[in-house]
């Protein structure tokens, strides 16, 4: 056992791998409908292992903090700034009330306690469940004018004040909102959220449906004689009705199969395949096409579906209907339509814009040449831009250091409220520009989720020497405070949104929990809804939070320096 002890001292990056494995094993621990979740078993776990008397350098924890925060704002981007114009905007001044209220209430406490810069904003830090705090605080008493054995204390207590209060904050809030919110709201959590999922996922998914090629029906026949000597695009001309598209793909002609142009004649005894939508079959059933036969070497050919960045001036600025009629989209079906990185329905009359992308399924070799025509293809890659991930990082921290100085504080937001903003620009570039920037899911997974994780165990493990003398010190009394510091904005964000901005429950919950940027929080409510609808609420406000508590971190040593 000595001997393990002393291998993660003398190797503190393997304490961090110990502390990640045993505290996501700790977060998959379920008491009733709460789950402990993988931040807040990290956070524990690392808490006893730095018991040990391990340290592991801050720049490791920075590292990791840094992608976490430019992941969570990559993600949230596109939706953050859609949000800002439309829906999103009582959202916005909500997240301002509650975390206004956040900051209140910690100043309040803090200073009816007489609690110093560094108690108050690790105060602020855990109560509020955000780990941002703790690097902005201790970078702004960094700059205050008194004795450096005070600032030292000051700036080691933060994470202590973190590592106290962070455990309720994350559990007591996702408590409140997922078991207590529902009564204070006086709803069925689980019967609203099924409501809010009829009202936006069904007509949503309808739309999608109705616009959408779906599969594909390739069906081989002997074509009636009345058609011969008639050419195929007449033909198709012909078959087609409003609400059908159908295109003779392949002829077989004296057992030969080839790939007809839109002049080829029809002779007497051609077989011919036609591509439709599976959903159109009862429809096409009813056409005089001729004797459907099986066909195996008349159908068989390579078939594609591909996404592509529109680039040409040959589709953009035209509607669905004009590029139907295109020449060029012969054969080719458009099968989705997205637009600044999400999937939208459309109709006959939508305009495709610059950098929207399409869909195209049809026979491989017709899809490839149409894909270059009309811009770049996005084919599937596992492959991550970190030349945007990198610059973005760094952009993010260079716009973060400039302080406002407010007497002799500095006002910032740091390294990671910059890293914050610039994910949520960078975001909102590649949704408009898809042909940069491109992070695959699992990628993102791993930068929000392993990235947070492990910075949170760097802080649990640097705070375990000094968290038992730190609640020695502090008494009983820092943890209530704690605890008083985040049941106030909570269950105001709860009241808010039932009496002032009228938000539907799940909306609500979802929204404090966003507000608060407490992510076990929604994962709770989520799991109490049995639905996502609460997420409905959480991404606006997440980003809002996130960047307005991330600069109360500076804030708060005004008050208290």
């Amino acid at each position: 056992m000595t001997w393990f002890v002393h291998a993660l001292q003398s190797h503190p990056e393997l304490a961090l791998f110990l502390t990640l494995a045993i505290g996501y094993a700790v977060g998959k621990v379920q008491i009733g409908s709460f789950k402990v979740g993988s931040v807040t078993g990290v956070l524990i776990t690392g808490v006893i292992i730095g018991q040990l008397n391990i340290t592991i350098d801050d720049t490791v924890k920075s590292v990791f903090f840094l992608l976490f925060l430019f992941a969570l704002g990559y993600n949230a981007g596109p939706q953050f700034f859609k949000g800002l114009k439309k829906e999103g905007i009582p959202q916005v001044i909500f997240s301002v009330i509650v975390c206004v209220i956040g900051l209140i209430s910690t100043t309040i406490v803090g200073k009816i306690l007489g609690y110093n810069a560094g108690q108050a904003s690790g105060l602020a830090a855990g109560a509020l469940t955000q780990s941002a705090v703790i690097g902005v605080a201790q970078d702004a008493i960094s700059n205050l004018s008194i004795a450096a054995s005070d600032k030292k204390s000051m700036m080691d207590f933060v994470p202590v004040g973190y590592a106290v209060t962070y455990i309720f904050g994350t559990i007591g809030c996702a408590f409140i909102l997922a078991t207590v919110g529902p009564k204070i709201l006086g709803v069925d959590l689980e019967e609203e959220s099924k409501k809010l999922d009829n009202i936006s996922k069904d007509k949503l998914e309808n739309s999608l449906e109705n616009s959408r090629a779906g599969d594909l029906d390739y069906r081989a026949y002997i074509i009636s004689d009345k058609y011969v000597g008639q050419s195929v695009s007449t033909i198709e001309k012909k078959l087609a009705r409003d609400s059908i598209r159908l295109f003779l793909v392949r002829i077989k002609r004296e057992n030969k199969v080839f790939k007809p142009a839109g002049d080829e004649v029809i002779q007497k005894n051609d077989h011919v395949a036609f591509a439709f939508k599976e959903r159109d079959v009862e429809k096409i059933n009813l056409l005089d096409i001729g004797q459907e036969i099986s066909d195996y070497h008349l159908i068989n050919f390579p078939t594609e579906s591909l996404a592509v960045y529109v680039k040409s001036d040959k589709v953009i600025g035209k509607s669905i209907k004009e590029i139907r009629h295109h020449t060029l989209t012969r054969g080719v079906f458009i099968s989705k339509l997205q637009s600044t990185g999400e999937e939208v329905p459309y109709q006959n009359d939508t305009i495709v814009q610059n950098h929207d992308v399409l869909t195209l399924t049809g026979p491989l070799d017709e899809v490839e040449v149409l894909a270059y025509q009309l811009g770049r293809p996005a084919r599937n890659s596992d492959e991550t831009d970190m030349i945007f991930v990198g610059l973005g990082i760094l952009l993010g921290g260079l716009i973060g250091i400039p302080a406002l100085m407010i007497g002799k504080v500095g006002i910032s937001l740091s390294t990671s409220g910059g890293a914050l903003i610039m994910g949520l620009i960078f975001g909102l570039l590649h949704s408009r520009r898809p042909t940069i920037g491109r992070i695959p899911s699992s990628t993102a997974w791993f930068l929000s989720n392993v990235g947070l994780a492990a910075f949170v165990a760097v802080v649990g493990i640097n705070a375990g020497p000094g968290f038992v003398s730190g609640l020695k010190t502090s008494g009983i009394s820092f943890f209530l405070a704690g605890v008083i510091v985040t049941m106030i904005p909570t269950l105001a964000g709860i009241l808010l949104g039932k009496y002032v901005f009228k938000f539907k429950a799940p909306i609500t919950l979802g929204a404090t929990a966003g507000a608060l940027t407490t992510t076990a929080a929604i994962g709770a409510i989520c799991e109490k809804a049995k639905s996502n609808a609460p997420v409905l609420g959480y991404t606006v406000p997440y980003a809002v939070g996130n960047i307005l508590l991330t600069v109360w971190g500076s804030i708060v040593i005004i008050f208290f320096s």
